[in-house]
């Protein structure tokens, strides 16, 4: 397993969800700016203060997909013999990519997730060899390989 391709892999799909998450951020800045010359209501102070609220989710949501690139570009991908950060677990059910968070994909006709050290599936697996198993949620997991 080219444990860099897949690094580059996660690299591109982050560098995506920056660009999607800035353009959404942006087309909402562009759709609810206000001249400076309309007429203001009370209703109008009630949709500034929802808009703001939403304003800040998305800087966040953006925010959030940059801290995930520049984690995964300074993550070491060194092949390991235990599950830690930046190792890929092969189970009888999946590959798990010590890494950020990331929604399952396929790559390479497998299928992959990526959890964080502080998801709760990692607790359960932190530490473990091949021949190993967690259960996690009543799901047993079977450690195959670890690169």
């Amino acid at each position: 397993m080219n444990k860099l391709e897949i690094k580059n892999y996660l690299i591109e799909q982050e560098f995506a969800q920056v660009d999607q998450s800035d353009l959404n951020y942006s087309s909402y800045l562009c759709g609810n700016g206000r001249a400076c010359d309309q007429v203001l209501d009370m209703g109008d102070d009630a949709q500034l203060n929802a808009g703001s609220e939403i304003s800040k989710k998305l800087d966040k949501h953006v925010q959030t997909h940059i801290k995930n690139l520049e984690f995964l570009k300074n993550l070491s991908f060194e092949p390991t013999s235990v599950i830690e950060l930046g190792a890929i677990v092969e189970t009888d059910k999946i590959f798990i990519i010590i890494s950020t968070a990331t929604k399952p994909f396929e790559y390479d006709n497998k299928q992959f997730v990526g959890v964080s050290i502080n998801a709760p599936l990692y607790k359960c697996l932190e530490n473990k060899t091949v021949g190993e198993e967690c259960i996690y949620n009543d799901v047993k997991f079977v450690i195959k390989n670890i690169y």
